[in-house]
């Protein structure tokens, strides 16, 4: 992979983190939750993988990530599971890690067909997100002070986080990419970057609102899978970029519906 491609992905993904990290300062955990989920990372990469390999690779990577996409939910009620109780950055992030990639070992360990894939995925998420609904709130303390560097090191940790990552990726197959690319490098940056500046519980809780956020992510990888099977890669990366996109939006909607309806009670 050539220097500007990596340098865009990473320097894409580093803006959305900070984004979301002074999104989670200023405002609440959805929000963040919100920003994070956006396919910021996985994009990126799906785009150049695209430059790169013809759309047998695409679907094949697409249809490995859509499976891959459920380690994350172990990983979110670990780090969350930590994170509320008071532990620290080290053991609730371990965690999160431990979690993701033990999913992620024993998902590669099974050859994956599209409805199984899409089953797997609904079943992860129709558990979890009813069980951690009650840890979607957090209460906000008064934003943290920053001091002048703060922004440039943010950037400059999510920068080498994903470059970290995208190298290692290029020296595997197309089943294994499909893996590699889902490692959860913004949720990892943001909560590299703020735990220790906002406290467990609300990072947890960005994290956990995060789940019914990715909803839309699995109609992203998707719509690349079906895309490629027919040969539209571009299109599929064209549609899967909007479907997360209009997700979002509709549980924002709905969020200042209920807000409204409800206030001062909101997501």
């Amino acid at each position: 992979m050539s220097l500007l491609p990596l340098a865009l992905k990473a320097l894409s993904t580093a803006a959305i983190v900070v984004s979301a990290a002074v999104v989670a300062e200023r405002t609440r955990p959805f929000l963040a939750a919100m920003v994070l989920s956006l396919p910021v990372s996985t994009g990126p990469a799906y785009v150049l993988l695209a430059l790169d390999h013809d759309a047998a690779f695409i679907a094949s990577a697409s249809l490995s990530s859509l499976a891959a996409n459920v380690s994350i939910v172990p990983a979110a009620i670990a780090y969350a599971l930590f994170a509320r109780r008071g532990f620290g950055l080290a053991a609730s992030y371990s965690a999160m890690l431990s979690a993701w990639l033990v999913t992620a070992l024993l998902v590669r360990m099974v050859d994956w067909t599209l409805v199984p894939a899409l089953l797997l995925n609904l079943v992860a998420f129709g558990i979890a997100i009813p069980a951690t609904w009650a840890w979607r709130k957090a209460k906000m303390g008064p934003p943290p002070r920053r001091s002048w560097y703060d922004i440039p090191l943010r950037a400059a940790l999510v920068v080498t986080l994903v470059v970290l990552v995208v190298t290692v990726s290029e020296w595997i197959g197309p089943a294994v990419t499909g893996i590699a690319v889902l490692f959860p490098a913004s949720y990892s940056s943001f909560i590299l970057l703020m735990h220790g500046r906002l406290g467990g519980p609300v990072v947890a809780s960005a994290v956990i609102n995060g789940l019914v956020m990715l909803i839309g992510f699995v109609g992203f990888l998707l719509a690349i899978h079906l895309f490629a099977l027919a040969g539209e890669v571009w299109a599929g990366l064209l549609a899967g970029f909007v479907v997360p996109v209009l997700w979002s939006v509709a549980l924002l909607a709905v969020n200042r519906i209920r807000a409204s309806r409800s206030s001062p009670a909101s997501l």
